[in-house]
């Protein structure tokens, strides 16, 4: 009991420092749960920027491409995979259309049922649905013009004149709008949980280490396995404690709660933070000194959030930048959020999980060797 005793004793010591950090993590939170919502809702029709690799070249793959350009801006140079995803995160782009090769054979031959057209965009944001609503609606009226027994020419100019005065936004259903703020609220959990653990649980463990404390608490003598599992232990409590409040906060924000996709969102939260107990314990092992706690704090949380797709989605991650993320626990809670997103369940998102908790067991085990070897070498 003296080391639980001690252990939130010393904690007590840091708590401007969580407060300050929860109330950084909440702001984030609040502000692009804000900026989700009041941005769809203002949202209006107006022309985007397009980037198309055109495979087919057929008269009805250029008939889609005149369609498109009569309301959006066309870009159809090459661009190299980077340019692409840095032309649809600064939103000059709104959408990279693929259009296969037989696209406009299958389409005349099976009346309106043509091959699928590849359709990257920015998935938080209303532009991309609303290209690929004009798109869809072109191609459906078109179709059925066709079977009315008109040439594909014929129908393409019926199908223009029909929809010059509609906007395509009204055919976006509104559950994509209402679908995103969820997401966009417990993506940013990962950075307030490790800022929150670096500054004041890390501080904590480490203290602990010193001979200071130990003389004072008298668990000197305290055996190391037990000493490290009890400081583990109330690392976990203090962590579940944390968890519950940005749950309840994050669902409060986001305005749903008890649902599947809810519950699946709070497994992979739950995850990632015993991966990051894992992650402080690791740390607590290199024989840190207690006052660099905040360089930590912001080195650790920062660069996990911006190369693990919680600042920035996935997607838009360079190619250096995503195959470094790969290595990281967030970019795999990142990835788990996106196939909920995409509609997926448990078995979906269980690789996502292995691999959040395989980060943080390797991780955990490398620091408590060297901390062995320490020990040993001191002896």
């Amino acid at each position: 009991m003296i080391v639980f005793k001690t252990f939130f004793k010393v904690l007590s010591r840091y708590k401007f420092s969580m407060i300050m950090y929860l109330g950084i993590a909440l702001a984030i939170i609040t502000i692009m749960s804000g900026f989700n919502s009041s941005g769809n809702a203002s949202y209006y029709s107006v022309s985007q920027g397009i980037i198309v690799l055109d495979n087919d070249k057929s008269e009805v793959s250029w008939g889609l491409i005149a369609y498109l350009e009569t309301i959006n801006y066309i870009y159809e140079d090459d661009y190299t995979e980077e340019q692409i995803t840095d032309m649809i995160y600064y939103t000059k782009a709104s959408n990279y259309l693929i259009i296969p090769e037989g696209f406009g054979e299958a389409f005349l031959s099976d009346s309106g049922n043509p091959l699928k057209i590849e359709s990257t965009k920015e998935v938080d944001t209303r532009m991309g649905y609303t290209v690929e609503a004009e798109m869809d609606s072109y191609l459906k009226l078109t179709a059925n013009y066709m079977k009315g027994g008109y040439s594909f020419s014929e129908a393409d100019e019926l199908s223009r004149e029909s929809l010059a005065d509609m906007s395509a936004v009204n055919m976006v259903s509104e559950v994509v709008i209402q679908d995103d703020k969820i997401f966009t609220v417990f993506t940013i959990l990962p950075y307030a949980l490790l800022t929150l653990l670096c500054s004041a649980v890390l501080p904590v463990i480490l203290r602990f280490g010193t001979m200071l404390i130990s003389r004072r608490t008298g668990i000197s003598s305290l055996p190391s396995v037990k000493k490290q599992s009890m400081l583990a232990l109330a690392s976990a409590l203090v962590t579940i404690g944390m968890i519950c409040v940005l749950i309840i906060i994050s669902s409060l924000l986001s305005g749903e709660m008890l649902t599947a996709r809810w519950a699946l969102i709070a497994i992979d939260v739950i995850v990632f933070s015993m991966t990051a107990v894992m992650i402080i314990i690791a740390l607590s092992s290199f024989g840190i000194n207690p006052e660099a706690a905040p360089a930590i704090t912001n080195i650790v949380a920062l660069s996990f959030s911006f190369l693990g797709g919680i600042f920035v989605p996935i997607e838009h991650l360079g190619g250096t930048a995503k195959a470094i993320g790969q290595f990281l626990p967030t970019y795999w809670y990142s990835e788990a959020i996106n196939r909920i997103k995409s509609g997926g369940g448990l078995n979906d998102i269980a690789i996502c999980l292995c691999v959040q908790l395989l980060f943080g067991l390797m991780v955990m085990v490398i620091g408590m060797l060297y901390g062995r070897y320490n020990l040993r070498k001191a002896e």
